[in-house]
Parts: C-alpha cells; sequence; structure tokens
C-alpha cells in the first residue's frame, strides 16, 4: 500500500503543477510527522496538495505535527490576501481536529506569507492557541527550527529559486498544453502541420520567460515578458519566411499561439510570483508593476513592537538606534500589507493615501489605514 499511495501522490504532484491553477485540494486535518509528542511543535498550512506534499518533504527529520486548514484548495499567500485563509479558517481546524487533545502546549507556527490575512488575537480567542509566524520559504523550516523557532532577516524574505521558476514554467507549459490537446482532436491531422512548432516554440517562449525574467533590459518581469514575446514573434516570422511559400494560415495561428501565452505569462508575473501583487487594470494602465503602497510608520503610534518587520516578505521595515522604525524606501514594497494586518497599533499608514491597487480584502476599514 505504501508504494500505491507514493505513486498516486506522485501522479497528484506532477497534475498540481501542470495544471496550478486548477489544483487538488488536500484534506484539512492533523498529520503526524515523524513520532510526536504532546510537547511537538505544530506547524499550519493551507490546504493546497502541492503544498502539503512539499511540507511533509520538508519537515522529514523532525518530530511534529502539520495542522492542514482550508484555503480554498490555493497558496496561502492569494489566499490570506482575499479572506480565503484566515483566523477562522485556522480555528476551525483546531477545533474539529481536537488538536487541543494532542499537545500540551497551545502555540501554532504558522506560514509567514499568511501574515495578511491572519488576526492572531482574535485566532486566540477562538481556539486557545496562539499563533507566531515561521519562515517565508519552505526549504528554511529546519534552519528556523534549529534557530529556536525564531526566524532571521533572510529566512523572512522571499526568494524565488531555480526551483520555484520551473515549478512556475511546469505550470504555464500545462496550463498552454490543454487547449493545444483539444485542437487537436477538434481540427485533427490538419492541426498536426502546426502543431510540433506551436509546442517547441512556446516552450522554449515559456521556459525564457521565467528562467531569465531578471537578466533582460526591463525592470519588470511582465514587461521582460513582452519583449521575449516579440523575440518569439520575429523567430516565428523567420521560420515562416524561410521555409518557402509564405503561408498565412499558418503564420497567423502559431503567431496568435505565441501571444495568447506571452500574455499570460506577463499576467501571472504581476501575482503569482513573490515579488509583485498588482492587478491586470494597473498593470495595463502604466505598464509597470509598481507598488503603489509605500509605508509610512505614525511616531506617536508605534511602539517599536517590530511586528511589520517580522512579517515583511521584503525587508523595508528596520529598528533605529532611537528606538523607532524606519522604512528602507530602496526595496521596493509588494503590497501585501501583512505589516499593516499585524500592526495592532494602527502605526502604518500609505504615502500615497487612497492611491492603491486595492487587491488585498483582508485589511478591514481600509480606506481609513490608507489616509495619512
Amino acid at each position: 500500500m505504501g508504494a500505491i499511495e507514493d505513486i498516486r501522490n506522485f501522479i497528484i504532484s506532477c497534475r498540481c503543477v501542470l495544471l496550478r491553477y486548477n489544483p487538488i485540494r488536500h484534506d484539512c486535518g492533523v498529520i503526524a510527522i515523524g513520532n510526536p509528542s504532546p510537547d511537538s511543535p505544530v506547524f499550519v498550512s493551507g490546504n493546497y496538495f502541492h503544498t502539503v506534499k512539499r511540507l511533509i518533504r520538508e519537515l522529514r527529520g523532525l518530530d511534529c505535527y502539520l495542522l492542514v486548514a482550508d484555503s480554498a484548495g490555493i497558496n496561502v499567500w492569494c489566499a490570506a490576501g482575499v479572506c480565503d485563509f484566515n483566523e477562522h479558517k485556522i480555528a476551525d481546524a483546531v477545533n474539529s481536529s481536537e488538536l487541543s487533545d494532542m499537545v500540551s502546549h497551545r502555540k501554532l507556527i504558522l506560514p509567514q506569507l499568511s501574515a495578511a490575512g491572519i488576526n492572531l488575537p482574535a485566532l486566540r480567542a477562538e481556539c486557545g492557541f496562539t499563533g507566531a509566524f515561521g519562515p517565508a520559504n519552505l526549504y528554511d523550516i529546519k534552519a528556523f527550527v534549529k534557530n529556536g523557532f525564531k526566524t532571521d532577516e533572510k529566512m523572512r524574505l522571499v526568494r524565488f529559486s531555480a526551483a520555484d521558476r520551473y515549478y512556475n514554467a511546469f505550470g504555464m507549459f500545462g496550463v498552454f498544453l490543454v487547449p493545444v490537446i483539444l485542437l487537436r482532436f477538434i481540427i485533427g491531422r490538419k492541426f498536426d502541420k502546426h502543431l510540433h512548432f506551436i509546442v517547441a516554440i512556446n516552450f522554449i517562449n515559456i521556459f525564457s520567460n521565467f528562467m531569465f525574467y531578471s537578466s533582460l533590459p526591463f525592470k519588470y518581469p511582465s514587461n521582460n515578458s513582452l519583449f521575449i514575446g516579440a523575440l518569439v514573434q520575429a523567430a516565428i516570422t523567420v521560420y515562416h519566411a524561410a521555409r518557402g511559400p509564405f503561408r498565412l494560415i499558418s503564420f497567423l495561428v502559431c503567431s496568435l499561439a505565441a501571444f495568447i501565452v506571452n500574455f499570460l505569462v506577463s499576467v501571472d508575473m504581476l501575482g503569482s510570483t513573490p515579488f509583485y501583487k498588482t492587478t491586470i487594470v494597473h498593470w495595463l494602465k502604466t505598464g509597470d508593476n509598481k507598488s503603489l503602497f509605500q509605508p509610512v510608520i505614525s511616531p506617536g503610534a508605534c511602539v517599536n513592537c517590530m511586528k511589520c518587520a517580522e512579517v515583511c516578505p521584503k525587508g523595508l521595515f528596520t529598528a533605529a538606534s532611537a528606538g523607532t522604525v524606519t522604512v528602507d524606501y530602496g526595496r521596493e514594497c509588494c503590497e501585501c500589507l501583512a505589516c499593516v494586518k499585524q500592526c495592532a497599533h494602527g502605526a502604518i499608514r500609505n504615502k500615497n493615501g487612497r492611491d492603491f491597487k486595492d487587491d488585498i480584502k483582508s485589511i478591514e476599514n481600509i480606506d481609513r489605514i490608507m489616509e495619512i
């Protein structure tokens, strides 16, 4: 049964990678890792199947519990921002799993990237457990444990590793293959003369976008995607011109496929990568991913608790020598608003006032907060 279960999980994980926009939900509840005791730590995750399986792999060698809470089957960063992963979902998972009977302590280790959606005092009131945020990246968990369950600045910063970029690229390629396969069955063999070239050129197209997004001339990945799209279009033109008689229909089919792929990748770069949280409308209007939220600390309200620094995935906040918090505007905010959510004293405002993207739904009274 163990081998069959491993094969099943592998197949589902492949499906999640290839079609990550229609993810499989993992069952909610408590998973025992190793040989946990009542004193063992409890890590929390959303119920995106692929994330849960990756997290289980990262936790191997530890004796702990993993509490899987409902996040609507999507990653916790996206889910937290739109209220699909919050204190209510976690409290429901705690209470329904009877976690309080399994452990002697009352502390949960939460994913840092869920900080935009979780009200910690409300979580404690609902289930009796306090929450503390762990590292931003799965692969820092063991270092986090070794560091006494404390994060350092490196653990708090999001990173877009080569493995993460491959994962996103495979996911996008899976999305691309679905309509291509459907067209093959609908059109039949007439589509075969375009099929191999379309698949090959867009495989290169997609992987070039994700692997070289930061090596191209434009500042923002979405605009680099359009630049790659222009290069791909040039390659399509040269290919058709070099084949002999110019076939307009073939050229248009290949060009349309490449255009759709590049537009989807550009949109994907707006919010599915760890660098920017933005809206399509904002990008289309301005041509950039620049954050409109620039945090300003209200000196009279700030108590220097440094909660903002603990949850900021871009490292904008530091403690000044005078006992106040300073903001490093040299680092670009990704507009997740985790700092605003976790500031119990309402000390963070937006330098740009009400000019913000409004795609984070988990902040109460956000219009008031945005006022200087």
